[in-house]
């Protein structure tokens, strides 16, 4: 007999404009992100969740999130978002009071952290922040639990991206390795595909739904044949996670060469 499973979906990184049509990098990030969404809903008949992890803006104004959310919110899936460094806390939609998002899908929870720091491009959770977390753990002593967030808390190889990774990763870590309920940590911010497994937790980033970095660079660099994506997580009773990402071929961008920095 086939276990059911629950379908997560993580997009992250639309860097989205204020107006729909304006373009980033010579690229419009609204037109991908809305590609993206319907491959995603062609593809993907039953999604308990859709999980943004940051960077929903570039232009982090509240004409760009409210239209995000009116598109969201069309598509009749629950959804939640997380910010990244490049939005605005003071208008960022957060889905229950920043900076923590528990999300309910027995046997699971989704846990959403909040890494951004105003003004910063690298991450940090504060102390009150990983207390919380603590807490919940403890409390979650009977859920397998996914934890979201932005910055990448493993390096990825990437000198110049790795500069701006969760700065306290090891104390988010020394929280995690704690309780063996944690089954992964799903993040973005890198704008490419990465797993790596540590103390049992699977690290996981998916593709940006906008333009990509080229992965193990030393100085930033677009990944210009790399198309967009999205990652698909099947969530199991049993503790288990598939998990695979999926790229929109269609949806490569032409984008400026010229652009030498994040």
């Amino acid at each position: 007999m086939t276990q059911q499973a629950q379908t997560i979906i993580q997009i992250s990184d639309t860097h989205l404009m204020e107006h729909a049509g304006a373009t980033f990098v010579e690229m419009c990030p609204e037109h991908n992100f809305h590609g993206i969404m319907q491959h995603i809903v062609a593809t993907h008949p039953q999604i308990q969740a859709i999980v943004h992890t940051g960077d929903v803006a570039q232009d982090a104004t509240p004409a760009t999130y409210a239209r995000y959310m009116q598109y969201m919110q069309s598509l009749g899936i629950p959804f939640y978002q997380t910010p990244g460094n490049h939005d605005d806390l003071r208008y960022f939609p957060y889905s229950q009071p920043a900076p923590i998002t528990v999300i309910d899908l027995m046997p699971w929870t989704i846990i959403l952290l909040t890494t951004t720091v105003t003004g910063k491009i690298d991450g940090h959770i504060d102390q009150d922040q990983l207390d919380q977390l603590d807490q919940l753990l403890q409390q979650l002593n009977d859920r397998f639990v996914l934890i979201g967030c932005h910055h990448h808390p493993l390096h990825m190889q990437s000198t110049w991206i790795d500069h701006h990774r969760l700065k306290n990763s090891a104390d988010l870590c020394s929280v995690l390795r704690k309780f063996a309920q944690v089954k992964a940590v799903i993040h973005g911010h890198v704008h490419q595909e990465f797993s790596q497994i540590q103390d049992n937790i699977e690290f996981l980033a998916v593709p940006s739904t906008c333009v990509q970095f080229e992965p193990q660079s030393h100085d930033f660099a677009l990944g210009h044949s790399d198309a967009p994506g999205y990652r698909v997580l099947d969530l199991y009773n049993d503790g288990r996670i598939d998990s695979r990402v999926y790229r929109v071929n269609h949806l490569i961008p032409k984008i400026n060469n010229e652009i030498s920095g994040y």
